[in-house]
């Protein structure tokens, strides 16, 4: 493994071990709630966000995904694409690089969470 590969896992193994170190403390006092839901009631596209984040940082993956499931989804699959990426730094031949983004990505996900945000506040 090339020393580039080394620094990005280290990196990151930094960045997760902080995050879970700032999830073992009240953090609901410091993060303020959204302001769009407390003012009408209905819940924005990223409602939800932060608890799913905290419950997969505790491993709690059922929680997470239902406290908002296409944040858990658009995680995981941040998640693969970071280890993909790992894989192929010093690789000749990549593997499984149609799941690089694509700029049509962000016009689904864009879509997906509309659909998502309405379907939520409906039932």
């Amino acid at each position: 493994m090339k020393r580039k590969a080394i620094l990005i896992i280290s990196m990151e193994a930094i960045a997760l071990t902080l995050l879970y170190r700032l999830m073992k403390f009240d953090y609901y006092k410091i993060i303020p709630a959204c302001w769009i839901y407390q003012n009408t009631g209905i819940l924005c596209p990223a409602c939800g966000g932060t608890r799913c984040l905290t419950f997969m940082l505790q491993g709690n993956f059922f929680k997470a995904f239902s406290s908002h499931s296409l944040f858990f989804v658009g995680i995981l699959y941040l998640l693969l694409l970071n280890f993909l990426i790992i894989i192929n730094i010093d690789r000749e031949k990549k593997v499984a690089t149609w799941l690089y983004p694509k700029w049509w990505y962000a016009i689904i996900f864009a879509i997906l969470l509309l659909l998502y945000t309405i379907t939520r506040n409906l039932l």
